[in-house]
């Protein structure tokens, strides 16, 4: 009786994925691939028209230089960055009175960024909650994030 359990439970666990062999390691990028994937992944993200980094430079700046980062960074860096150029947008959107573009950065902000690295949940929620704060009309929370993340970013 042990023995077709047995037999039952493999074939179960081989059927549902679970003696599938684990993920290969993710491919590690030289500057060169690195500053490729940056380019690649730049049109998979809409840029509001006032911010949109020099990819040259952000690829120079966040890159690994002389060392290697492994694929997927450059998704991270330019979540990061399409971030702040959406935070800006907004508060540069409100500062004229143009609430029509305000509203749209404010409708990324509430429905895009959050969605952003589902690997981490912090980051989601704080994406959450500085699009509440800033359709209350608070754009601190916003300006922090692009203080500390985007401040050698090269808009053009």
């Amino acid at each position: 009786m042990e023995r077709p359990l047995i037999a039952a439970l493999l074939l179960m666990a081989v059927a549902s994925g679970c003696a599938s062999p684990p993920p290969a390691p993710p491919q590690l990028l030289d500057q060169q691939q690195y500053a490729k994937a940056l380019q690649d992944g730049y049109s998979r993200f809409d840029w509001p028209g006032g911010h949109q980094p020099d990819l040259a430079v952000l690829a120079e700046k966040s890159g690994p230089g002389p060392d290697r980062l492994p694929s997927g960074s450059e998704r991270v860096v330019l979540e990061i960055t399409n971030s702040c150029a959406w935070y800006l947008d907004w508060e540069d959107a409100r500062k004229r009175g143009d609430q029509t573009a305000a509203t749209a950065a404010l409708k990324v902000m509430d429905e895009v960024l959050p969605k952003f690295s589902p690997e981490d949940p912090d980051g989601q929620r704080y994406a959450r909650e500085t699009a509440a704060k800033a359709e209350a009309g608070d754009g601190a929370q916003a300006a922090d994030y692009v203080a500390t993340n985007c401040d050698s970013v090269v808009w053009q």
